[in-house]
């Protein structure tokens, strides 16, 4: 009975893998009528959860883009997607399908090659040291008084 319980909390455990995956951005401007699209980009070393198939840092990723879209683009407020995907032509794919979806409401402008997404590293995956804030838990005295 021990054997089968460890078998089965092993199945129930995410795993983070290092792979690479194709990905582009979208973002839209509520204040305006103007939306931007990346082109594909390769990213070598990406992390995904493979339970989930959630890319970890996407959050990053999106930063990184609203953050260019602010200082390069002149950009107010915009929100960011990121889509991702292991091979290039489902990723064409979905690309082509958010062109359509807002070519009617927004003016779409794609940018060409300036945003390259960085690697992202999270110190839980590789074991990097993190230094913490000691945490001092109050004396046994001091809850007595």
């Amino acid at each position: 009975m021990f054997f089968l319980a460890c078998l089965m909390s092993q199945n129930v455990e995410a795993k983070i893998k290092q792979q690479p995956v194709y990905m582009f951005g979208f973002a839209t401007s509520f204040v305006d009528s103007l939306a931007f699209i990346t082109d594909v980009q390769y990213i070598d070393s990406a992390y995904v959860d493979t339970k989930t198939k959630f890319l970890i840092g996407r959050n990053l990723y999106s930063v990184q883009l609203q953050d260019f879209l602010e200082k390069n683009e002149n950009c107010k407020h915009p929100v960011t997607s990121i889509f991702f995907g292991k091979k290039k032509e489902k990723v064409e794919k979905k690309i082509l399908s958010v062109r359509r979806r807002f070519e009617g409401d927004f003016r779409l402008k794609t940018i060409e090659c300036p945003f390259r997404a960085e690697k992202y590293i999270d110190p839980e995956i590789t074991n990097v040291p993190v230094a913490t804030e000691p945490t001092s838990k109050p004396s046994k005295k001091s809850k007595k008084k």
